[in-house]
């Protein structure tokens, strides 16, 4: 049993990987914008909403951990996009791998990585669009994307991501030029899943 984390900015393509590997492995994708969204439905991108987005994800995890025997799944696909320089961003991604570490269950961290350029040109992707309606106005997508790729920092600096919780395994992949499904079976191939 694990938890596969793919870390990275808005539409540098996690959803599109974890689909990938979703279908050459024992997994089951949960991105970000599922818990996300269904909150944001209800109260809009609001402190609260990330605060509720958050608790059903470590609820999520936990039960997992603990119901393995009763799972429909080995692992457990989960995207997020992560402030480096943020402490609360850093802190929650230790408590998810805390929840499988603890249990002697595997983690690994995942930070997908590309331009600017190529996350522009992803943001108004059909499949992005398809998935995840708050995306669907472009005007407030795209605005989005460009003040978090200059408010935060959102590539982890060399050696970061060990540091972060050294039992993870970790890896990051530059996917600008790479498929969803290689980058899919490089992750499966890398770490033996």
């Amino acid at each position: 049993m694990s938890l596969i984390v793919l870390i990275g900015a808005q539409a540098v393509g996690k959803m599109t990987v974890g689909k990938e590997l979703e279908k050459i492995i024992d997994g089951k994708l949960l991105y970000n914008h599922q818990t996300i969204d269904l909150y944001a439905d209800f109260l809009g991108f609001t402190k609260e909403t990330f605060r509720l987005s958050d608790m059903t994800r470590r609820e999520l995890f936990q039960s997992f951990v603990v119901n393995k025997k009763d799972n429909l799944t080995k692992s457990i696909i989960f995207t997020i996009m992560i402030g480096f320089s943020e402490a609360y961003d850093r802190q929650f991604l230790q408590e998810i791998a805390a929840i499988f570490l603890d249990a002697d269950e595997e983690v690994y961290f995942v930070e997908l990585v590309t331009d600017l350029e190529t996350r522009i040109e992803r943001n108004v992707g059909e499949d992005r669009l398809a998935a995840k309606p708050s995306k669907r106005n472009l005007d407030f997508s795209h605005n989005e994307l460009i003040t978090s790729h200059k408010k935060w920092r959102l590539v982890s600096l060399p050696g970061e991501l060990e540091a972060l919780e050294p039992r993870a395994k970790t890896m990051t992949i530059d996917n600008t030029h790479r498929t969803p499904e290689a980058t899919a079976r490089k992750i499966k191939e890398t770490f033996h899943l």
